[in-house]
């Protein structure tokens, strides 16, 4: 249950009030909750930037180290093999064309001196 549903619960299931005291304050009550809840909402988004600046901060140190973690380097060497496995290939249909290739060049044209 989540907490405004259990808030709403609440106010549901609240006695109803016999004296205008008591309707004071409950009303008083739920004011301050919903104080409290801006509070812990402003809490929490300052834990946040601080600790989100703080890990980022971290997170770029170590990279800056040289520390890339364990997904990284795997990514790496499969880009690399992906990258090499399609260059090697071509480099396989240029030499075997430079062994016997089977169309000649056109000549180069040559330029006309006026």
């Amino acid at each position: 249950m989540s907490y405004k549903t259990a808030q709403q619960a609440a106010k549901n299931t609240a006695k109803a009030p016999e004296t205008q005291s008591e309707q004071t304050g409950q009303e008083a009550g739920f004011n301050m909750d919903d104080q409290f809840e801006s509070f812990d909402a402003a809490v929490a988004d300052s834990i946040v930037d601080l600790r989100g600046a703080r890990i980022m901060q971290m997170v770029l140190t170590r990279i800056g180290g040289g520390d890339l973690g364990k997904i990284a380097p795997q990514m790496f060497k499969s880009f690399e093999q992906g990258t090499l496995g399609a260059l090697g290939e071509q480099k396989k249909q240029l030499s075997e064309w430079h062994e016997k290739p089977l169309k000649a060049l056109a000549p180069a044209a040559k330029s006309s001196a006026s």
